[in-house]
C-alpha cells in the first residue's frame, strides 16, 4: 500500500472521532491546539476579500471556511474522503461555498499552476512521502506575489517527555537533525502511516529553493488555557480537545509547530 493509500485508511478510520473530540472554530484562523489563532498572530494576507486560496490537507477545512466567510474563493484538498464529508457539512452550515477535492498532497502537479493568491496547510506535511516535493509544487501554485502559509510539526517536539524527579520535567530528543517518526497504525493493525518533522533549516532551505521569499517564522506559544473559562476558551482558542489541554505543560515549554510565512518575488 503506498504512502497516499494508507494516509487515506488511517484518517478515513480516524475522522469521526477527531472530528468530534476535537473543538475547531471556523469563526478563526487556526494554528494548531491550544495555540492562538490568527485574530492573535495576525498572519494572513489582507485584505482577504477576492483572493483564490488553496488549503492543503484541510481535513474538515475549517480554515477554508474561515476564509471563505471572510470573501475569499476557496479549494480545500485532502486525501480523506471521509474527512471531506465532515467538511462539506461545516460549509453548508456556515453558508459558504469550498470547493472540495479528494487528492493527495504528493498529487499537487494535478492543478493548474499560478492559480491561487494564497496557499495554506496546516499540520498536513509531516505526513508527506517527500515535503521538499510538496513544497516546491505548492509554491509553483501561486501567482507572482502569491503567499504561502505552512504549519507544521516542530522538530523539538518530536521528543520523549519525561519526569526529571526534582528537576521537573524534560524533553528528550536523541538527534535533532534526524527527528524520530511518529507511526500510527489503523485499529486493525494492518496498516501504518508516518508521520516525521524535519530541522527548521532544512525546510527553511526548501522554502527558498523553491522560489519563495521568506516574510515570518514563527514558533507560537499557547495561550493559558488552565486559567481560561470555558467562554474564554471559545472565544480564543480555536483549536481545543480535553486532550491537548492534558498536554499544556509540555506545550507551554516546547513549541509544537512552526509556522512559516513566505511569497513569491515572481
Amino acid at each position: 500500500m503506498t504512502e497516499p493509500d494508507a494516509n487515506r485508511k488511517y484518517w478515513d478510520e480516524l475522522a469521526p472521532g477527531y472530528q468530534e473530540q476535537t473543538s475547531i472554530s471556523t469563526d478563526d484562523f487556526h494554528f494548531g491546539p491550544l495555540l492562538p489563532g490568527n485574530a492573535d498572530l495576525r498572519l494572513l494576507p489582507a485584505p482577504l476579500a477576492g483572493l483564490e486560496c488553496l488549503e492543503i490537507g484541510c481535513g474538515a477545512a475549517q480554515n477554508s471556511i474561515y476564509l471563505a466567510g471572510c470573501g475569499a474563493a476557496c479549494m480545500a484538498i485532502d486525501v480523506s474522503p471521509v474527512q471531506l464529508g465532515h467538511a462539506a457539512g461545516l460549509a453548508r452550515d456556515a453558508g459558504v461555498a469550498v470547493a472540495l477535492q479528494a487528492l493527495a498532497m504528493e498529487d499537487l502537479d494535478q492543478l493548474q499552476p499560478r492559480t491561487f493568491d494564497f496557499v495554506h496547510s496546516t499540520f498536513a506535511l509531516p505526513f508527506a512521502t517527500d515535503p521538499q516535493t510538496v513544497i516546491a509544487a505548492a509554491a509553483n501554485l501561486l501567482k507572482p506575489g502569491g503567499h504561502l502559509l505552512l504549519t507544521t510539526a516542530h522538530p523539538a517536539f518530536a521528543g520523549e517527555w519525561l519526569e526529571l524527579g526534582d528537576e521537573g520535567c524534560g524533553l528528550f530528543l536523541s538527534s535533532y537533525f534526524d527527528p524520530p517518526e511518529d507511526v500510527r497504525f489503523t485499529e486493525d493493525g494492518t496498516t501504518f502511516v508516518r508521520s516525521c518533522a524535519r530541522p527548521i533549516g532544512e525546510m527553511l532551505d526548501w522554502l527558498l529553493a523553491a522560489g519563495l521569499v521568506l516574510d515570518r517564522l514563527v514558533e507560537p506559544q499557547p495561550l493559558p488555557v488552565p486559567t481560561m473559562s470555558p467562554a474564554e476558551i471559545s472565544a480564543r482558542v480555536p483549536y481545543y480537545s480535553d486532550a491537548w489541554r492534558h498536554c499544556f505543560d509540555q506545550v507551554a515549554h516546547i513549541p509544537v509547530v512552526v509556522i512559516f510565512a513566505a511569497h513569491r518575488s515572481r
